[in-house]
């Protein structure tokens, strides 16, 4: 029975498993004789340590009984004879005790200091012995009787009034447990009390090492000292105290707005951080799989560092760019016209890159000239690149220009379609005049030609329009000799040489073309000048003549 009580005590220590106990603390009986009763719920045993003088017996009754009784007939009893505890059981006043068949305490200690002797001592609650008193651990009191005797003797006989008496309603008071046991703990940000351990029944956390409050398990951890304690049979132990490390994790580092073409992943997303994980919400949630396909919207992400995740989640704007084809009809154009001319549309204001290939292939420069063939368009937004157009491209040749005589004569009346030009056929002709601001004006062909007039003409085929051909209209002269300021210029119109004339003589005659170019510059000293044009085009032509006082007469001539 001694050994089994012994081998649970061990199990209860390995385990770390606080048996309750509770005692009634030291009684004070007489002078120089106390009494303690610990019981202990896990082992069931209860611990007497009862004292007295050194040189005689003394003894103990205790049990339940009423004001004024102990030491009655029945009741069990211990006393010291000099050798041992003695279990016995009283047989009333004058009659010696009546010693059990077996004696359950278990004497651990005896000593004597000075004139006192104490004696510690154990057995179970209940022994099974009829003659013994059955400690039950849920009472809350117990009585005590006591008595020694009156002189140094250890045969039992009359004790006398004043070695004699009781206490009762000696009331049980819980043991202490041992503090718990706890080592220093690095928890993550956002960890609470409950997140905490020791090992210990029934723990109690403070922020204190004595008094305050204990904190709910709720309470937010920081970095800084807790102090734990454990409650047993509502006994609470000292505190340990506990170092606690509060790791706070950073976000992860992020793109804030990140764009896609077409399709993507969760694994596409960009973000710098250690054991990623990513949401579609800001709080709680699932991880997101990292085959889940993006939408256009918020992303949330986390990263955990030494198995700590960041209180908060980084946010990322993910659009999901999807293009479409740009549009573009097929085209025609004139020879020396560039992709620039081209017309396409994009969405939303796009950029447009042409290539001459379906796919693959760079983008062709704006300024590329156009050849008739299959071009492809795309439209660009951001990185994102959509599909090719294909747009085919004719170019038609420009024509030459119309041709015939620069310089033509015409008789009053003549229209502007009267003058003689060769064109290709089935060209479509168009006639020019130039304004004020130095601008060719589209005419009638029905427009009536002045002397001097200069006329453009241009001829367009396959939409495609030519540069033009300048025709200057002079009207038919009706006299070959010009006379003016006494001045003679003959014959007009002249093939080889003009013969000018004049009263005085002539110093300096210069020859103008229409644009007033310097064709000819000749000096003289002489009133007849002969002026040699055979070099010179078909066309009109300004004569200016100078005498000795330096007067100028000008001229119109024709050159044939």
């Amino acid at each position: 029975m001694k050994k089994l009580l012994l081998l649970a005590a061990l199990i209860l220590s390995a385990t770390g498993i606080q048996a309750q106990t509770k005692t009634t603390g030291t009684v004070n009986l007489l002078s120089g004789m106390t009494a303690e009763i610990m019981l202990n719920e896990g082992t069931s045993t209860a611990t007497l340590t009862f004292t007295g003088p050194s040189d005689r017996w003394f003894a103990l009754q205790f049990g339940d009984f009423s004001t004024g009784g102990g030491m009655g007939n029945g009741e069990d009893v211990v006393y010291y004879n000099n050798t041992t505890l003695v279990d016995a059981v009283h047989n009333g006043i004058g009659s010696a005790p009546s010693t059990d068949a077996v004696n359950d305490w278990a004497i651990t200690s005896n000593t004597v200091s000075g004139a006192t002797r104490t004696i510690v001592a154990t057995r179970a609650f209940n022994t099974g012995n009829t003659g013994d008193y059955t400690f039950v651990y849920s009472d809350a009191t117990i009585d005590f009787a006591y008595s020694r005797s009156s002189s140094a003797s250890y045969a039992l006989a009359y004790h006398g009034a004043s070695n004699r008496g009781y206490q009762l309603n000696r009331t049980f008071e819980c043991v202490a447990p041992d503090a718990p046991t706890a080592t220093a703990q690095s928890l993550c940000a956002g960890s609470t009390v409950a997140d905490l351990t020791a090992t210990g029944t029934v723990l109690n956390w403070y922020t204190e090492s004595t008094g305050g409050t204990a904190l709910s398990d709720a309470t937010g951890l920081i970095t800084g000292t807790y102090h734990v304690s454990q409650t047993v049979d509502a006994c609470e132990s000292d505190r340990t105290a506990v170092t606690v490390t509060i790791n706070t994790t950073p976000l992860p580092t992020v793109t804030a707005t990140q764009d896609f073409c077409g399709s993507a992943t969760v694994a596409d997303l960009d973000a710098t951080g250690t054991a990623l994980s990513w949401y579609d919400v800001a709080t709680d949630g699932t991880a997101l799989a990292t085959d889940a396909a993006l939408v256009s919207g918020s992303y949330y992400v986390e990263q955990t560092l030494g198995g700590c995740t960041s209180t908060a989640r980084a946010e990322v704007t993910v659009n999901i760019i999807t293009l479409v084809l740009p549009t573009a009809d097929d085209q025609t154009f004139c020879g020396g016209a560039t992709l620039e001319d081209v017309v396409a549309a994009g969405t939303g204001g796009n950029t447009l890159a042409w290539y001459d290939d379906a796919a693959g292939g760079t983008a062709l420069p704006l300024t590329t000239m156009l050849n008739t063939g299959n071009y492809f368009v795309s439209q660009l937004s951001g990185t994102c690149e959509s599909d090719r157009e294909e747009v085919i491209i004719t170019v038609n040749l420009t024509p030459i220009a119309p041709m015939g005589d620069a310089v033509q004569e015409f008789t009053d009346g003549e229209l502007i379609s009267d003058l003689d030009i060769t064109t290709i056929g089935g060209a479509t002709i168009t006639w020019y005049m130039m304004n004020a601001g130095m601008e060719l004006v589209e005419v009638n062909v029905d427009t009536a030609l002045i002397d001097g007039g200069e006329y453009y003409v241009s001829q367009t085929v396959d939409g495609c329009e030519s540069l033009t051909f300048m025709v200057t209209a002079n009207a038919a002269l009706s006299i070959d000799t010009l006379t003016k300021n006494n001045v003679v210029v003959y014959p007009n119109p002249a093939t080889d040489v003009f013969i000018i004339s004049g009263e005085t003589a002539i110093t300096k005659v210069v020859v103008f073309n229409l644009l007033g170019q310097n064709v000819i510059s000749q000096e003289t000293d002489s009133e007849e000048v002969n002026i040699d044009v055979s070099a010179l085009g078909t066309g009109t032509y300004i004569i200016d003549v100078y005498n000795a006082s330096g007067a100028k007469t000008s001229l119109k001539v024709v050159k044939q």
